[in-house]
């Protein structure tokens, strides 16, 4: 019976320090820097309002087109179950193409996105340091565009604004306080995204 009762008196004190382990190792916050591949303008039908204007029987088309890709700040909370994150992400991408009208090459298209999304997460995969998670990110993306003609004439600028959203199919992060990541999906941080992140208290 002693053995017992001493054994419900240890039961608080045991489960007390387990607790505090817990909760010291728990971190609430996530910072990240990422770099991402193959964005959506890419495969995107080119639509422009100034193009439109400029050749009225809309008969133009872009070649060789380029982009550096899109860097990406994020911050996640993460919630106390370690299995939810939800956040905030602010980022950029820019793109180069060419401009062909009729088959007559006519200028060089410059363009430039800035998004901000809200994101959420969900990791069902959390074991040591491998995280394996899938995620949805819904904002709000603005462009500006140059379109700089192939003869000396003045260039022309317009704006484009758009319902920014990603997929984020499966992502892959290994570390603990700091980790890299690798995520597959397609939206504003295009089809591949690389980055770093740490976690903080």
């Amino acid at each position: 019976m002693k053995k017992i009762f001493m054994l419900l008196l240890l039961l608080p004190a045991v489960y007390g320090l387990t607790a505090q382990g817990y909760y010291q190792s728990y971190n609430h916050h996530d910072i990240s820097v990422s770099y991402g591949l193959i964005i959506p303008d890419q495969f995107k039908q080119l639509k422009s309002k100034m193009l439109d204007g400029l050749y009225p029987q809309q008969l133009y088309v872009r070649d060789n087109y380029s982009s550096v890709g899109a860097l990406f700040l994020t911050y996640r909370h993460i919630f106390r179950n370690d299995l939810y994150m939800w956040g905030i992400t602010a980022g950029i991408s820019s793109s180069v193409s060419k401009i062909y009208n009729v088959g007559q090459y006519e200028g060089d298209l410059e363009r430039k996105f800035y998004s901000v999304a809200i994101e959420w997460e969900y990791r069902y995969y959390n074991h040591g340091p491998i995280q394996v998670y899938s995620g949805l990110g819904l904002g709000f993306t603005y462009g500006k565009e140059t379109f700089t003609p192939n003869e000396v004439v003045q260039s022309s600028t317009g704006n484009i604004s758009s319902v920014a959203y990603q997929l984020n199919v499966v992502g892959i992060r290994i570390g603990k306080r700091f980790g890299g990541f690798i995520e597959f999906g397609y939206g504003y941080k295009g089809i591949l995204n690389l980055g770093f992140s740490t976690q903080l208290y």
